[in-house]
């Protein structure tokens, strides 16, 4: 369960969500609150540790820092460099700055989704929360859709696709394939999402850890292809496994 404070929102023990702003931007850095000290174990630091630490954004690695500024409060701060603010802000500028002409309004920012893996390990997604609605909308202007049946009730929804996100971040759940790192900023944030959990269930009594995965258009249309074949998100991971391993054979 999600619990939102001020410009975070905590998804789980892993995954917690920063709303992008002016400052995160131009120093590339986030003051961490007290309720997330234990997220990022500052409780573990003596009075003058500084933690190197690591972030994949966009299979791209970068390096960053956590350390306390305030050691009797345990106050502190994640820390990154020029490197990552500059795809940071290239990212999510025209959402923040006035000067990019573009109608600014705070539930239209960018969040960063940051999923610890370790300690010192973490992983960076730009959710557009925006982007996300009006991909839902488009979609169904679509001749071609694949997406039918019940399940699109949700598959559909802005809201269940952007909740889906925050737990799961925007690349495919399946192959892997993230958009914005192949196509750039014209498909920046876009993923579908596919409901694995049964249709007879409302959404009350989805999980959507559990129920929901973010799929790429090929994956999504494998899946969805055949009305008469379930064919199950493990089983086309499978296959693309196996698919994966006959190619290196060949070569």
């Amino acid at each position: 369960m999600e619990k939102t404070v001020h410009s975070f929102e905590i998804i789980n023990e892993n995954i917690i969500i920063k709303r992008i702003d002016k400052s995160l931007l131009t120093y590339g850095e986030i003051r961490i609150p007290n309720y997330l000290r234990d997220f990022f174990h500052f409780h573990e630091m003596e009075k003058h540790d500084r933690w190197d630490i690591e972030i994949t954004y966009h299979h791209s690695l970068y390096y960053g820092v956590l350390y306390l500024d305030d050691y009797k409060r345990l106050r502190g701060k994640l820390r990154w460099g020029k490197e990552l603010t500059r795809e940071l802000r290239n990212t999510a500028s025209k959402y923040i700055y006035e000067s990019y002409g573009y109608d600014i309004r705070e539930e239209n920012a960018p969040l960063l989704r940051l999923e610890k893996v370790d300690r010192l390990t973490f992983r960076a997604d730009v959710i557009f929360p925006e982007e996300v609605e009006k991909d839902a909308k488009e979609y169904m202007l679509h001749e071609d859709k694949f997406i039918y049946g019940v399940k699109a009730r949700y598959e559909l929804d802005p809201d269940v696709r952007l909740k889906v996100l925050k737990i799961h971040g925007v690349s495919c759940g399946i192959c892997g394939f993230n958009f914005e790192h192949i196509y750039g900023d014209v498909a920046k944030g876009y993923i579908q999402i596919h409901q694995i959990g049964s249709e007879d269930k409302g959404l009350e009594e989805l999980d959507l850890e559990k129920d929901f995965i973010p799929v790429c258009d090929n994956c999504h249309g494998i899946l969805h292809r055949n009305k008469e074949v379930d064919l199950s998100v493990k089983e086309l991971q499978q296959i693309i496994k196996i698919q994966s391993e006959l190619h290196k054979l060949d070569k």
